[in-house]
């Protein structure tokens, strides 16, 4: 393995006067930036700071591979890592102890374009020694001719549960067992899974327990203890149990805890078991919120006073939630109510003010809270990573994500607000090419994919960048059925895909013609998997609204959702679709694109992948045929070792070449 060559350059923060990515946007004059630099994945994925604060794991990715290394923080010395095989991944890290990691693999297989997680565990020190396998389907270290074995394959996936503060040799693990239909093996958590306590050197197992629930994701104290299970039944509600040692019996708080009419969830529980966490949809508007039980005296307060939908929330030294998130438009911060005196709390505070206008993530921080790892992003910053020390007030800075592209070239990250035909207030982003660009006001709208537990965000995306750096501007619209606007917002896209959540796309596209923002007869749109449904479905529903729609790997048939593709055959996957697509076979039809294909006056272009196993190709093969039927034939681009979106270089080269070719020749951004 090369050493990275980027050097740990110091830089002071003296938390005044800090001048951000943003004050610097404005001297930088455009340039057409190559697309390679685009297409290319990040190169820093992730890192992770050891217990004691001298040493620092990272993820990195290079030539579709994803390796792990490890750096001496004193001088940023590279001591050792661990590069898996061509287009393989180390999939996540986790500290078991100062000197030893646990980590995780995925694969590159035949028939997926991308790598596999292939649920195994292994360990490794920072200096290389111990390397091996710890718990998987090929974790056996049975000799041939010897009964001696001190670890079995297991066909499960394996999960890093509990790192033991009190045990320097073990740390507690998961496992869900596979099931096996038609000669292979699937993780469809219809099974109970196992906790054991597994060695960080052998990987020996010691069985804990099963726990009686299937597909459970549980949540253990310090001593190793599970107190917490969390999961899913068959229509997709959430349950919980609790219990105050391990010889007492499991009692149920999903529906015993009710704040504001609201049921709750957990979520997490701190390092001493004393109290558990909890999710909740609160107010008119259902907002998701957070809440803390103490177990002792059965009081439930409210963490954070935050007025918009919490996405994320960060924990102290003591398990305690203590920063939150919100991205009603740009981010958007709350502070713990009862835990208001958090040193980590406090510090949060300090550097949101020296990284003004960007947002500030704690990434991980040494077990005395003396070092902290930050990540400082924006939508024109995909990723800057520090050092902080928190005596001395200072930063070192560690290293960029996408380090080959110049944050001052990219084009600002807006948010909109509107009201929807109905009056529904709808929340996105609007990027706009840099002064300098001819745009000639061509734009493309971005439907996001999902749709339901995701949402458009306004952080660093490749994708609007490429757009916006070839001269096109570009909507993002959070339509109802996306995630980050309350319970009820989602809930109002369920059975309606192709209904409201198509007319909140339509209503944006209008507004930003209104705004002067598009011309008229220069708008295209384009989405991917869900997204790409809603670009054809919208070319349907408004035929003179768009010159252009681009489908990328979309789904056209509603009710060829609940037989074909891995949803149906995952875990409560079938729920899922009766809950947000209905039982009623002819609504679904009636909201399909396939179904309405002549009603399609745009171009169109559809691509797909054939080892797409999300949405097989049967989908834009069917939409094209249909097309073709109705004297509108599609732009066609079918990769061969492509799945639910291209994964290589390569691929992604080609699909950007031909979309921006496309939209050039319709709606012409330069």
């Amino acid at each position: 393995m090369t050493q990275n060559k980027r050097p740990f350059k110091y830089i002071a923060l003296l938390l005044i006067g800090f001048l951000t990515t943003e004050t610097l946007i404005a001297q930088t004059a455009p340039s057409e930036i190559p697309l390679l630099d685009f297409v290319k994945r990040s190169d820093y994925l992730d890192i992770k700071i050891s217990p004691d604060g001298k040493h620092a794991a990272a993820r990195i990715r290079e030539n579709d591979a994803v390796y792990m290394f490890f750096t001496r923080l004193s001088d940023g010395e590279l001591i050792g890592g661990v590069r898996p095989g061509s287009e393989n991944e180390v999939a996540s890290m986790h500290w078991a102890s100062n000197k030893r990691i646990i980590y995780t693999f995925a694969e590159k297989r035949s028939g997926y374009d991308a790598a596999i997680p292939t649920g195994e565990l292994f360990g490794t020190d920072i200096d290389n020694k111990s390397n091996k396998m710890l718990a998987g389907f090929r974790a056996s270290d049975r000799k041939v001719g010897s009964k001696m074995v001190s670890k079995k394959d297991a066909y499960a996936t394996h999960q890093l549960l509990h790192v033991l503060p009190n045990d320097k040799k073990n740390v507690l693990i998961i496992e869900y067992p596979w099931s096996q239909s038609s000669g292979g093996w699937y993780d469809r958590r219809e099974k109970f899974p196992v906790v054991s306590k597994m060695n960080v050197v052998t990987g020996r197992k010691t069985r804990s327990e099963t726990i009686p629930y299937r597909g459970a994701r549980v949540f253990a104290n310090n001593d190793g203890v599970v107190t917490l299970a969390t999961w899913s039944d068959d229509s997709v509600s959430r349950k919980a149990v609790y219990r105050e040692s391990k010889d007492q019996p499991w009692e149920d708080i999903s529906s015993s805890l009710d704040t504001e009419n609201s049921s709750l969830t957990p979520v997490s529980i701190n390092k001493d078991g004393s109290k558990i966490y909890l999710t909740g949809a609160v107010g008119e508007k259902k907002i998701r919120s957070l809440f803390e039980l103490e177990l002792a005296s059965k009081k439930v307060s409210r963490v954070f006073d935050n007025r918009f939908e919490l996405d994320f929330w960060k924990n102290d030294l003591n398990g305690e939630p203590v920063v939150g998130t919100s991205y009603p438009g740009l981010h958007r911060y709350s502070y713990s109510l009862t835990n208001a005196d958090s040193a980590l709390l406090k510090q949060h505070k300090k550097l949101q003010k020296a990284f003004a206008g960007q947002e500030v993530q704690i990434q991980t921080y040494s077990h005395d809270g003396k070092r902290l790892i930050l990540k400082v992003s924006s939508g024109t910053n995909p990723g800057e990573y520090y050092l902080y020390n928190t005596e001395t007030n200072k930063a070192d800075f560690l290293w960029a994500n996408y380090s080959w592209i110049d944050p001052r070239t990219l084009a600002s990250v807006k948010p909109i607000s509107l009201n929807a035909r109905d009056g529904q207030e709808l929340h996105g982003y609007l990027t706009v090419p840099k002064e300098g660009h001819k745009n000639n006001n061509a734009l493309v709208v971005l439907p996001h994919g999902g749709p339901h537990g995701v949402r458009d965000y306004p952080d660093y995306n490749s994708e609007v960048q490429i757009l916006a750096n070839r001269g096109y501007s570009v909507l993002q619209i959070n339509f109802r059925g996306s995630d980050g606007y309350g319970k009820h917002f989602e809930q109002a896209g369920y059975r309606k895909w192709g209904k409201v959540m198509v007319d909140d796309v339509l209503d944006a596209t209008q507004w930003a013609i209104e705004k002067g923002v598009a011309d008229k007869d220069r708008v295209c749109i384009y989405g991917a998997s869900y997204g790409g449904y809603s670009a054809l479905m919208s070319a349907v529903k408004a035929p003179d609204l768009y010159k252009c729609t681009i489908g990328y790997v979309g789904v056209y048939d509603l009710e060829a959702m609940k037989t074909k593709g891995d949803i149906p055959i995952g875990f409560r996957g079938r729920s899922y679709l009766e809950k947000v697509l209905g039982s009623d076979t002819a609504d679904p039809k009636a909201q399909s694109p396939l179904t309405h294909a002549a009603k399609i006056k745009a171009k169109v272009m559809l691509i797909h992948g054939d080892e797409d196993r999300r949405v097989p190709s049967y989908h834009s093969k069917k939409m094209r045929s249909a097309l073709k039927k109705a004297g509108n034939p599609a732009e066609w681009l079918y990769l061969a070792d492509a799945g639910h979106g291209a994964f290589s270089v390569e691929n992604r080269s080609e699909v950007y070449q031909r979309v921006l070719k496309f939209l050039d020749e319709n709606i012409g951004g330069r």
